[in-house]
């Protein structure tokens, strides 16, 4: 038996990969070689080399190892939009979360075991990192509704029931493992306004919404109810973000939201958005998932911008 750990082949194998993507993405949007080294905690020369990889090699590595390449190239977009608003030690922060919950829940176990074979089918080393999962999941909520705050165009989007976000441990087997805003998320005087700091329970509605989904697609653990109407739809189209519909419902329930819902998923699972479009007594509520709580806010902003630009 090897004793290569989970930290060495993150570091040997899969950052090389990231750090190459996001120094390409940087690049494209103006960023020079030096300035991208300083975000990266590298060299100039080190750069060069990165940008200089071919993206599709790289992608075709990711898939070599078996690792999930949305889940990658999530963490790439989202790290680089956060360094273009000048969130870098936010960056940091994320990226690392990312990773720390990705080896966590075991799920780069059978990438890390095709470059060590002799690690055992019935290695868990890496669940101890689960310890601090809570602490982690409630720190990247905070980290996601500051960036909401600081996005006052979201206040388009935000429901009559008003809005919330939540994210899941890796996972969770109910509502009490998913965390949420216990007072929602409104508008006042055009801004943003987080209703109370994060807790796990905050949105039971929510909750259970992501549970039933991770059954289904267990890259998904965030989701965040905005509101429906036909602009907003048009500006969903507009970001290029993949949707259904369902409802209206003829006697509407949470319950019966949370199966269409969950069942829309089930059908198509690179859906981004699920419309409900509800009924006698109940709004239509557009749910917007993610890969984690930033992934989801990040998903908000871009529609926000684009019913900006058409309102």
């Amino acid at each position: 038996m090897s004793v290569n750990t989970g930290f060495e082949f993150v570091t040997e194998h899969v950052m090389p990969i990231i750090r190459s993507l996001i120094a390409k993405r940087l690049t494209l949007v103006g960023f020079s070689q030096l300035r991208i080294a300083k975000v990266l905690g590298i060299t100039q020369p080190a750069v060069n080399r990165y940008i200089n990889k071919d993206e599709g090699k790289l992608l075709g590595k990711i898939r070599e190892l078996g690792i999930d390449s949305g889940w990658v190239m999530g963490i790439v977009d989202n790290v680089v939009r956060l360094v273009m608003e000048g969130r870098e030690y936010e960056a940091l922060e994320y990226l690392t979360n990312e990773i720390a919950l990705e080896l966590g829940s075991l799920r780069l176990c059978n990438a890390h075991r095709r470059v060590v074979p002799t690690i055992p089918t019935t290695c868990n080393v890496c669940s101890i990192l689960l310890a601090g999962i809570s602490d982690s999941v409630i720190k990247n909520l905070e980290r996601a509704l500051s960036i909401l705050e600081s996005h006052p165009e979201v206040r388009y989007l935000i429901p009559r029931v008003l809005m919330n976000i939540v994210e899941a441990k890796p996972n969770a087997a109910t509502e009490d493992d998913v965390a949420g805003v216990p007072g929602r998320i409104g508008v006042f005087e055009n801004r943003v306004v987080i209703g109370s700091r994060p807790s796990y329970g905050g949105s039971k509605h929510l909750g259970r919404l992501i549970v039933r989904v991770m059954a289904h697609k267990p890259q998904y653990r965030s989701v965040a109810s905005i509101k429906y109407d036909e602009e907003v739809e048009e500006a969903i189209k507009s970001s290029g973000f993949r949707y259904s519909k369902v409802g209206p419902h003829e006697k509407p329930n949470e319950d019966e939201v949370v199966d269409n819902v969950t069942d829309a998923i089930r059908r198509e699972p690179d859906l981004d958005v699920v419309i409900d479009l509800g009924g006698y007594g109940l709004e239509p509520v557009t749910y917007v998932f993610g890969m984690d709580s930033v992934d989801t806010v990040m998903k908000i902003i871009k529609i926000a911008s684009h019913m900006k630009l058409t309102s």
